[in-house]
């Protein structure tokens, strides 16, 4: 009967030692959790900065990026409009090239010289199914995809003048109606196109008109002169 009882109190303490074991295990674990949570959360918080940084940086890289891109497309739209107010112009196989453009030419031809910077406007009167409009310096009209006339706006007037009196082709001058300014001619008899420089519009800039020459021009005083002193 005693050495029941002694064994009872024996398991009895040792499972009460195995429960305070667990217990204290327990407590030392829950004491350590708190620690690692808290490290987590700062690792956490460090990471979440750096990627926001770094999202940061790259995007301000894109929009630094992008800026610089449309300055450079600012500055060439600038350095093409500025060579649209002086104009290349020469003579070839009877045909007078602004730019490298003639008439005939489709629009894929304008748009592969002169870029894809323009709009589409519809003229009334003009005859055109379409023109091409350039920022207001430079409308190029067309009937069935052909280009048939040029109109270069704001031209300079001191480049054109030099040009002018270096060509050596066609060319004469008629007093205009409107100003004090004669309008000023370049012709070409092989392709009976004509152009046209003249100041004869509302704000006084030197417009040229580039086409085909109407049954008018051989009325032109100017032009009558000229071509008998050629004969």
């Amino acid at each position: 009967m005693n050495k029941y009882l002694f064994r009872e109190v024996k398991n009895l303490t040792e499972s009460k030692e195995r429960v305070m074991k667990n217990v204290l295990q327990e407590l030392e674990n829950t004491s350590k959790r708190p620690k690692h949570k808290w490290r987590n959360v700062v690792l956490t918080l460090v990471l979440a900065i750096s990627l926001i940084g770094i999202m940061f940086l790259f995007l301000n890289e894109m929009l630094i990026g992008n800026e610089q891109i449309t300055a450079t497309e600012q500055q060439s739209q600038t350095e093409m409009y500025s060579e649209l107010k002086k104009p290349t112009f020469f003579l070839k196989q009877g045909n007078l090239n602004i730019h490298g453009i003639t008439l005939g030419d489709s629009q894929e031809s304008v748009i592969e010289l002169l870029g894809e910077k323009y709009s589409i406007e519809q003229e009334d009167g003009s005859g055109a199914d379409f023109v091409m409009d350039y920022d207001g310096v430079a409308r190029y009209y067309f009937r069935e995809d052909k280009l048939f006339q040029i109109v270069l706006m704001k031209v300079d007037k001191k480049y054109f003048d030099q040009l002018f009196a270096d060509y050596k082709g066609f060319k004469f001058t008629s007093p205009s109606s409107n100003t004090d300014d004669d309008n000023r001619y370049i012709y070409s008899k092989e392709t009976n196109q004509i152009l046209k420089a003249t100041t004869d519009v509302p704000n006084r800039d030197l417009y040229l008109y580039l086409g085909f020459a109407g049954p008018e021009l051989m009325e032109n005083p100017g032009f009558i002169e000229v071509e008998q002193n050629l004969k």
